[in-house]
């Protein structure tokens, strides 16, 4: 079940707009077509599902990994996210960048500010989950997470 907060409506409402602006119907039909591709394999092999892989939202695979390329194969450019991607912090979190808003982010929660320019959005967040466990942490979780990453002092 997805939790839906004012943040996520916001978010909502700016990829539905941004997925519509400048898209042809014969454009549209390709992409989804390769997103389809995707999807035989990638849903067979793990999960695919929360609100990224949504098909109501039109989100295609290749607005945040990029053109499939030579993928599978290796020498693959296409955008991969998570603890063993080989794109930096900045590239990952430019391309969650284009649908979510920095200053709404931050808005939202003050640590996405802080972190902005040394982690990627997927260090902390998980896109393709049921739901993201960020957006159910409770206060005391949240620290917790926090002090995996620095140091406290005693």
């Amino acid at each position: 079940m997805c939790q839906i907060t004012p943040c996520t409506t916001l978010l909502l409402a700016s990829v539905l707009a941004l997925g519509l602006v400048g898209l042809t119907p014969n454009a549209l039909a390709a992409d989804e077509q390769t997103s389809r591709s995707c999807i035989k394999c990638h849903k067979r092999n793990g999960q695919l599902e929360g609100i990224h892989a949504s098909p109501g939202l039109a989100i295609l695979c290749q607005d945040c990994h990029g053109p499939k390329g030579s993928h599978p194969k290796k020498g693959s450019t296409i955008i991969t996210f998570g603890p063993d991607s080989p794109f930096s912090a900045q590239q990952r979190g430019a391309v969650c960048l284009t649908c979510h808003d920095h200053q709404a982010l931050g808005e939202v929660e003050w640590t996405h500010n802080v972190h902005a320019n040394h982690l990627g959005c997927d260090q902390c967040h998980k896109l393709h989950p049921e739901t993201d466990p960020m957006l159910s942490l409770d206060t005391q979780q949240h620290s917790q997470l926090c002090v995996g990453c620095h140091q406290v002092e005693q």
